[in-house]
């Protein structure tokens, strides 16, 4: 087995999974949607008078960029819990490229997945709320996923845990909450906020994509190099949990 017949196994039974809950799925649009445009129309009440445009753009690029975050986050660690829950994780180990591999792989479908439904999202509020915002897509995309790995290593991290105390359902909801501060946080020039995981890739895409400057090459290292220090060192530590999850013969326990 190869890395393109995982990835197309993947992603032959995320489109399976779509298709049979595809109530969840619809339901999950509507939802994001109806709270993009209810925080929308909220900011707008108090910015009417003002006549600030700039935070509504801010606001809708914000919630994108929170989505975003929110998938790749998610990718890893929603499926872990899920497959623990289902009582198949253990077979999950068999695989032969290894598990973690498998757990990339299946991240990579994930945020696939989300950019695709992130987009859908995107336009249908900006229709219904008209507000249109110029997005170059393939930087705006280049930049995320480029930064999302700070976030997948955070998974690996939270996944570990979840190997050896199975619910960890509080943390992903604190992350989730924090993630509306990563992504409004002002990382560059370079600063403390900086070592956190993706606020980099936030402020560089937001320079981008919606004030319109250049590429700055030197902040697109910055972000290149946290991603690779959040994602190298949550495979190292999930690595470490897993055997530890071994070692206790806590992985067939649910």
């Amino acid at each position: 087995m190869n890395y393109l017949s995982l990835f197309t196994n993947e992603a032959k039974l995320h489109l399976h999974q779509l298709k049979q809950y595809w109530f969840e799925s619809v339901s999950s649009i509507v939802l994001i949607c109806g709270m993009f445009i209810g925080l929308f129309y909220g900011i707008q009440s108090f910015t009417s008078d003002t006549g600030n445009a700039n935070s509504l753009d801010g606001l809708v690029f914000g919630l994108l960029l929170w989505y975003f975050a929110m998938s790749a986050y998610g990718a890893i660690t929603q499926s872990l819990i899920e497959d623990n829950q289902k009582g198949y994780i253990e077979q999950l180990f068999l695989c032969p490229m290894g598990f973690s591999k498998l757990m990339l792989v299946r991240a990579l479908v994930e945020m696939i997945s989300g950019v695709i439904l992130m987009t859908a999202i995107a336009w249908i509020t900006m229709a219904l709320t008209g507000t249109w915002l110029e997005i170059n897509f393939f930087y705006f995309y280049l930049l995320l996923f480029i930064a999302a790995f700070s976030l997948i290593g955070l998974g690996f991290i939270v996944s570990g845990l979840a190997l050896i105390y199975k619910k960890v359902g509080t943390i992903g909801a604190l992350f989730n909450i924090g993630f509306m501060g990563l992504v409004a946080i002002d990382a560059l020039p370079i600063n403390i906020f900086t070592l956190l995981p993706f606020t980099a890739g936030a402020s560089l895409t937001r320079e981008v994509i919606l004030q319109g400057e250049a590429l700055n090459y030197l902040d697109l290292l910055v972000v290149v190099a946290n991603s690779a220090v959040y994602f190298f060192g949550g495979l190292f530590i999930f690595g470490k949990l897993e055997k530890r999850a071994k070692k206790l013969n806590l992985i067939g326990q649910y």
